[in-house]
């Protein structure tokens, strides 16, 4: 799926207290389910803040969600003391994110390395990410 250049692709998992009520209230839709409660999500940037306050407050320790658009990718890890980081992908930091998504999946740094690639390896991302020139793929 590739979204409008106004809207945000979400993988939404690790956070089962977020419902499918409260999304729908905020404009975000639930376009794909990948088992018990897993959801891929389309979010209109209208309703961005709204889905972070909801990230922030109700995903799991240990779990991060990210929202790629056609123009940015948005990290929101939550660390096991509950703490929260939030990072706009870019050169500077790709390499924190890295570490970051490398530390909380269990994945090789080096798998972890390219973001953009390593999000195109889940195929909900994987035409926007390819479309949006984030990475180009063999």
């Amino acid at each position: 799926m590739i979204p409008e250049p106004s809207q945000y692709l979400s993988f939404l998992m690790g956070a089962p207290a977020i419902s499918d009520e409260e999304l729908s209230r905020i404009g975000v839709e639930i376009v794909e389910r990948f088992g018990s409660g897993v959801r891929g999500l389309l979010i209109p940037s209208s309703g961005m803040e709204a889905y972070k306050d909801l990230v922030r407050e109700k995903l799991d320790p240990g779990f991060w969600n990210e929202m790629v658009s056609r123009h940015e990718i948005v990290f929101l890890f939550k660390l096991v003391d509950n703490s929260l980081k939030e990072l706009i992908y870019s050169q500077e930091n790709q390499a924190e994110i890295a570490r970051l998504c490398s530390e909380f999946n269990g994945d090789s740094i080096e798998k972890t390395s390219d973001i953009p690639r390593y999000l195109a390896g889940n195929r909900f991302y994987r035409g926007l990410m390819v479309e949006s020139d984030h990475v180009t793929l063999s």
